[in-house]
């Protein structure tokens, strides 16, 4: 059902709570040791003490996959507010502030109201084990049954049968999105393992939009959907996207009329972003069925933003060494870290080949970082590994030196990114610098930005 158009939520930003973040997550690992322990017994009992938010929250959109949700779900924000709809997100990881984790129709959650909800969240819970993202889902749901909007995105954290997220029962539409390798020690260690649990979202009576996926995903997806009866719309069987030229992108809703549909390209940089917004405009259309204009659909698509993925930055110019000129260098941050992201970097890079190209690289030691760099050998001038800044596990910039070099890349060491921005400035010709490796490398590089 379509909700009425409403007013925009106009929520005001209260002040910040220095350190809110780590007190809460020190405070909440306390209660659970083990910082990713996929169950959903332990929200169950949680929001049932607290009269189960999630069942009052109306037009749940739920979302899973390895690549791209966050780009899937900035897209269909952006065609339902567009369309004079409200809506509310739940995303995962944060940038800078665990705040932009919860979005109250484009307003981040103040640190009051978070932590008015959390202190609920834990005395109810009364010092049972619980991990901090169920305790922070829970918290999620109790802000938008509390702020309600016409429309909820969920993104799962980790996984999607057992993830908190899934305690869901009636989303109106799930969307899958591309799976690959990744989370091996809690997804399991092939793509069909992974890819029966990212599957683990599908609902019964609920359509499944599915993105570009491997053959093996596809028949695995296909049999638990035919199971619970699911209609299903598969990229590149039902439905598909392709750029036009260079600057308009063709949508067929559906290939067995052929009927196509011209739009502008997406706002969000890199040809993965047209499929993105593919899967997001499939979605969208069976959301709204007929009532939609397509003036709002090409407004959304032109003012889409989705920081951290591929995304063009501008330092502040203290950065820049005396004789140096900072317009003949480029910058990117793209926080992808895994085998599929970095083959659809490298590939956008590659055709843009006219500028030499210099990474510089951090990691969770979670990760694979040979994975990862393969596909940037033959395009990379210069490598510059970095130390992560992080409370996680991770490599240090010495041991991702050791790993680039017996990969045979051209590689160095930096303390920081600072500093490895500095020592490619000062020493080699100017060229395009991309950030990448972990999402933990953004808060770092936004306090080099340009205010």
């Amino acid at each position: 059902m379509i909700p009425k158009k409403k007013s925009v939520y106009d929520g005001k930003k209260d002040s910040k709570i220095k350190n809110l973040e780590i007190n809460l997550e020190k405070k909440l690992q306390q209660l659970h040791p083990k910082k990713i322990d996929l169950s959903l017994e332990r929200i169950n009992k949680l929001l049932f003490k607290l009269g189960n938010p999630q069942r009052k929250i109306k037009n749940i959109i739920h979302i899973a996959g390895t690549n791209g949700k966050g780009s899937v779900i900035a897209f269909l924000k952006s065609f339902i507010q567009t369309s004079g709809y409200t809506v509310n997100t739940y995303t995962s990881p944060h940038l800078i502030s665990f705040n932009e984790r919860i979005n109250l129709n484009g307003h981040n959650i103040s640190d009051k109201f978070l932590e008015s909800l959390l202190d609920e969240c834990t005395n109810k819970n009364k010092d049972k084990p619980i991990t901090f993202f169920e305790m922070t889902t829970a918290a999620a749901f109790l802000a938008f049954k509390k702020k309600p909007a016409d429309f909820t995105i969920l993104e799962t954290g980790l996984g999607g049968r057992l993830d908190a997220t899934n305690i869901i029962e009636n989303p109106i539409i799930t969307i899958i999105n591309e799976i690959s390798i990744d989370h091996t020690n809690f997804l399991g260690s092939n793509i069909k393992q992974i890819a029966k649990e990212k599957a683990g979202i599908i609902k019964k009576n609920s359509p499944l939009v599915v993105g570009k996926q491997k053959k093996k995903t596809i028949k695995i997806i296909k049999k638990i959907a035919n199971k619970l009866k699911v209609r299903t719309f598969f990229y590149d069987k039902d439905w598909i996207i392709k750029r036009n030229n260079k600057n308009h992108i063709i949508f067929f809703n559906n290939l067995k009329n052929n009927k196509k549909e011209e739009y502008p390209r997406p706002g969000l940089i890199g040809e993965h972003q047209i499929i993105n917004a593919g899967i997001a405009l499939k979605a969208f259309k069976l959301i709204m069925k007929k009532k939609f204009n397509k003036n709002f659909i090409k407004k959304g698509l032109k003012n889409v933003k989705w920081p951290g993925r591929l995304q063009k930055i501008y330092l502040n110019n203290e950065l820049f060494p005396k004789k140096i000129n900072n317009e003949k260098w480029e910058f990117w941050f793209d926080g992808g870290h895994n085998k599929s992201a970095s083959k659809v970097l490298a590939k956008t890079f590659k055709k843009w080949n006219k500028k030499k190209l210099y990474l510089v690289f951090g990691m969770l030691n979670s990760k694979n970082p040979t994975d990862f760099l393969n596909y940037f050998k033959k395009i990379v001038n210069k490598l510059i590994t970095v130390t992560i800044k992080s409370d996680s596990p991770y490599y240090s910039n010495k041991k991702l030196y050791e790993i680039a070099k017996l990969n045979e890349f051209n590689v160095e060491t930096a303390q920081t990114i600072r500093h490895a921005i500095n020592k490619v400035l000062i020493n080699e010709p100017p060229g395009r610098v991309l950030i990448c490796g972990s999402f933990y490398m953004y808060k770092e590089v936004f306090s080099l930005l340009k205010k």
